[in-house]
């Protein structure tokens, strides 16, 4: 009979039962003191360790290292340990739990706070690689970027951020990962319609195209007023699209080509 239905439960397992996980080092004075003090207290140990299944009752730990090497200094017979589902996620959960690993964050997706909490805890690490960054700064600079398609640390170094290639860009690594987002596809363009008889829905239709595909800067244009201003506008005399950048609109003589792609005259 298998115990992968007591995942979660507190057990009371041989150590014979149980074998070492990954190599664990600590001071041979801290072990066994700590050893002590569970043998004082009746062979308890009121921490436990977390443990998985790798056969029908047999154990492998996967975090509270140290308390598993106190139970063997101690001689237990048995030892209370916690058996986590098995899928790596939660052994990594465990391990950052107990302290044994240092948690991470996605670059791409992390917050403004979560990035700023981040600098501030490397800064603060004693022999830190990045003494002397201001953390807002960077903080607020790699925020501000379109971090979404990062496949590294690389475009930081372009920020003017205070990290630089080497040792600071190595740093980021200890507390922050790269995952982008798979890319979007395109949309799909927009009949061509005449700027002098579109509706104003049509206008901003194809307006919001040119912004979410972030074609010549239009992502950074207010779509509801151009599009108001331009179906607004007198329209009935022009013999291109140049007028439209003299309605101060947000539209200027570099996004007039962009304009050719959804409107005709």
């Amino acid at each position: 009979m298998s115990d992968f239905d007591n995942i979660g439960k507190l057990m009371h397992l041989k150590l014979t039962d149980i074998e070492p996980g990954e190599k664990f080092s600590e001071s041979e004075f801290i072990i066994k003191a700590a050893a002590e003090t569970v043998l004082q207290a009746d062979g308890r140990n009121w921490i436990p360790v977390i443990v998985k299944e790798i056969s029908d009752y047999q154990y492998q730990v996967v975090s509270n290292h140290f308390v598993y090497a106190v139970a063997q200094q101690a001689e237990l017979e048995r030892v209370w340990c916690i058996v986590v589902s098995p899928e790596s996620q939660n052994i990594e959960q465990a391990k950052i739990l107990a302290r044994e690993v240092l948690p991470k964050v996605n670059l791409n997706t992390a917050s403004r706070n979560t990035i700023l909490a981040a600098f501030r805890y490397l800064i603060s690490e004693p022999s830190s690689a990045l003494k002397g960054v201001d953390p807002i700064v960077a903080t607020n600079r790699i925020a501000e970027s379109n971090r979404k398609t990062w496949s590294n640390f690389n475009p930081i170094i372009t920020l003017k951020c205070g990290i630089t290639k080497g040792k600071k860009l190595d740093a980021l690594a200890k507390v922050f990962f790269i995952s982008s987002l798979p890319a979007s596809p395109p949309l799909l363009p927009p009949e061509i319609v005449s700027i002098k008889s579109a509706s104003r829905d049509e206008i901003f239709t194809r307006l919001s195209y040119l912004s979410k595909s972030q074609i010549d800067g239009f992502e950074a244009i207010d779509i509801e007023n151009s599009s108001d201003v331009i179906f607004s506008a007198s329209k009935g005399k022009w013999k291109s699209l140049n007028p439209i950048y003299k309605l101060e609109c947000g539209i200027d003589t570099t996004k007039i080509k962009a304009l050719k792609k959804v409107f005709s005259l």
